[in-house]
Order: C-alpha cells, then structure tokens, then sequence
C-alpha cells in the first residue's frame, strides 16, 4: 500500500522531470533499492514523458528555419573566401630568423633602468658595508689602545 500511494504522489515524475529536491531524490534512490518495482516505474515515467514530447511538439515556424539555414550559409560561405575579405586579425608570433625574439622597446628601456639601478644600489651597499667595516676596526683599534694605555698605567702605580 505504501509503494502504490508513493508511486501516484507525483515524487517520480518530478524526479525524472528534475524538479525533485535533494531529500527527495535521497528517498527515492533509498526506496529503488527497497523496492525494484520503483525502477520499472521510474523508466515507464520517462517513456511516456518523452512519447508526450514527441506526439505534442510543436515546430517552429517555417521563417525561423530559413534565417537559421540561412546564417549557417553566409558562415560556410565565408569560410571558404578570401582572406582579404576577413574580419580576423592574425599576429605572427614566431621569431623571424629564429634565434632572436623581438621585445617592445619599452620593455628594453625599462629592463636597462632596472638594471642599472640595481648596479648602483649594489655599489652604494659594498661602498657602505666597508666603512662601516672600517669603523668598527678603527673602534676595536681604539678599545686596544685604550685598554693598552689603562694597563700600562695601572702598571706604574703598582711599581
């Protein structure tokens, strides 16, 4: 009694049509695999809807058929004219000899720029770097002396 009023709640027409909603779908895929007789009637459901479909199409009118079949040949008789008469654009993109790739001359300028910055900034930080190493060795010059100097003091009061 339960499959029969489960199968005319309308569940599997909105199943195969996929209005159903997740829970929905979740309940009937768990009761096909209680009930086999729910696949049978799940492929019955599609075969009438689809001899509906067939038997109740309605085609279109005959006008819509010609500007279709009419675009599909202004585009297969443009495939096959001249180039000149061609909407495309087409860039080579191949290098011309083969060994050398062209690049915009903006990008060259920019590349030299970036390049010779960097060289300065790498001059300025060697530059920098060996004062500051010269400073410390001129500090720790200082520091021996002094403690030379404090030493040798201390020395000639205890003498």
């Amino acid at each position: 009694m339960e499959l029969k009023f489960y199968i005319e709640s309308g569940i599997i027409e909105s199943y195969v049509l996929g209005l159903a909603s997740e829970t929905e779908v979740e309940e009937l895929e768990h009761m096909r695999k209680l009930f086999p007789e729910l696949d049978t009637e799940v492929e019955l459901v599609e075969r009438r809807l689809e001899k509906a479909c067939f038997d109740e199409a309605v085609l279109p009118p005959m006008i819509t058929r010609e500007r279709v079949l009419q675009k599909v040949r202004w585009e297969y008789a443009g495939a096959g004219a001249d180039s000149q008469s061609s909407n495309y654009t087409f860039i080579n993109i191949q290098p011309k000899d083969g060994s050398h790739i062209s690049v915009h001359r903006w990008w060259k300028i920019f590349f030299i720029i970036i390049f010779i910055l960097s060289k300065i900034f790498l001059f300025f930080a060697i530059f920098y770097y060996l004062k500051y190493r010269q400073e410390k060795e001129k500090e720790q010059e200082r520091t021996v002396v002094t403690t030379f100097i404090h030493q040798q003091k201390e020395n000639i009061f205890y003498i």
